[in-house]
């Protein structure tokens, strides 16, 4: 019953913010609408991203519902989070702090978290790794860096209405699953007023796309999904160390896909934003497509998030299926990226239907013109 309490409180409290929000943007418009044309951006209206308020909220209100036994940890993930909500939403109100600084930030808060819990990762069943990690300081920096890199993949996947809030949705889903089966309820609680948070938001955000989580709402859930991620393992040593992994497969393979073009692309670097990402090109092609079939054109930004929301379910269900086992993570692990990539390079060689002048143009069976160019 408690659980349940602070799962329905947190998603109250998160809906309302979210509402009082939207419904006040005229006043606070100048400094949290989204105004910047970033070649990333897929939004044509002035949006509020300042939807991490929300989520804040949301996490307050529910960890006071949590049973006393989950309150401990939940603040201290709270606590941990503050660098990276603080720089997130400096950024969000300014547009000023550097990807540098934010990424500083996120890692900042792993070492908070690192130091309050004592949970660091501590293994990976590989052996050369392994006995890297069996040294304290290697270990700290680690888990630190891997959470600020798992902060930093959720918000590069924030691109389209419902992906990164419905993929967090998802993932923490099966977390918490996991956890019930484990009998861990501090974890599950957490776990529960996280989604709470973040379905408050997704209402408003999907899939209308009335606000966004901006940068502290995305760095906030990527940070605490990775404490989940680290914490749940070694609080439940039956489940593989890598379970966190294959649960967070797909924004971090969109992570580190989006660094290996970059640093290819002539003139780019791994910092650079770009109209490449995976939900880019979905929305570009099979979303517009989709949509246009559903006799509903307005809605391809949310359809290309729904279509991207396959990923998450694949990896978490097999998390779910396998996270005692870890050759079956990795087969897993494998199957997931696989299968990104396969959509990756079927999508990005599709042609798009271009007009051409009249005097030149060759015409389809059906009147239309042919394809032409690249995605």
């Amino acid at each position: 019953m408690a659980l349940s309490a602070a799962f329905s409180f947190s998603l109250i409290a998160s809906l309302l913010v979210a509402l009082v929000i939207v419904a006040t943007q005229r006043l606070h418009g100048h400094f949290t609408h989204d105004h910047h044309p970033g070649v990333q951006k897929l939004h044509a209206v002035p949006t509020p991203r300042i939807g991490g308020v929300a989520l804040f909220f949301g996490a307050v209100v529910g960890g006071i519902n949590l049973p006393a036994e989950a309150q401990w940890l939940w603040w201290m993930i709270c606590l941990a989070a503050l660098p990276a909500f603080v720089f997130g939403l400096t950024e969000d109100l300014t547009k000023q702090v550097s990807v540098k600084m934010r990424l500083i930030a996120t890692i900042c808060s792993g070492l908070i978290f690192s130091i309050l819990t004592d949970y660091q990762i501590r293994e990976t069943d590989l052996p050369g790794v392994d006995w890297a990690l069996s040294f304290w300081l290697v270990s700290f920096l680690f888990t630190a860096f891997a959470m600020g890199g798992s902060a930093n993949a959720i918000n590069i996947i924030d691109g389209v209405n419902g992906l990164a809030s419905g993929t967090s949705i998802i993932i923490m889903g099966g977390f918490a699953l996991v956890a019930w089966q484990m009998g861990d309820a501090q974890i599950l609680g957490i776990c529960l007023v996280s989604m709470g948070s973040l379905t408050g938001f997704f209402l408003l955000n999907f899939p209308s796309g009335r606000i966004f989580l901006g940068d502290a709402g995305a760095y906030v859930i990527g940070f605490i999904l990775a404490a989940v991620a680290v914490a749940l393992p070694l609080r439940n040593p039956a489940l593989s160390p890598l379970i966190g992994l294959l649960a967070l497969s797909y924004p971090v393979t969109e992570t580190m896909v989006s660094i290996h073009r970059r640093m290819k692309r002539e003139g780019t670097h791994p910092g650079q934003p770009d109209r490449l990402h995976l939900h880019s090109l979905i929305y570009r092609s099979r979303a517009r497509r989709l949509a246009a079939k559903l006799g509903a054109p307005h809605l391809r930004n949310a359809t290309a998030g729904f279509v991207m929301l396959s990923l998450p379910l694949l990896s978490s269900g097999l998390m779910v299926i396998f996270g005692k086992h870890t050759s079956g993570i990795w087969a897993s692990l494998a199957v997931v990226v696989l299968a990104y990539l396969l959509v990756y390079r079927k999508v990005a060689l599709l042609k798009r239907r271009e007009p051409r002048p009249l005097h030149t143009r060759p015409q389809t069976s059906t009147g239309k013109a042919r394809p032409k160019g690249l995605v």
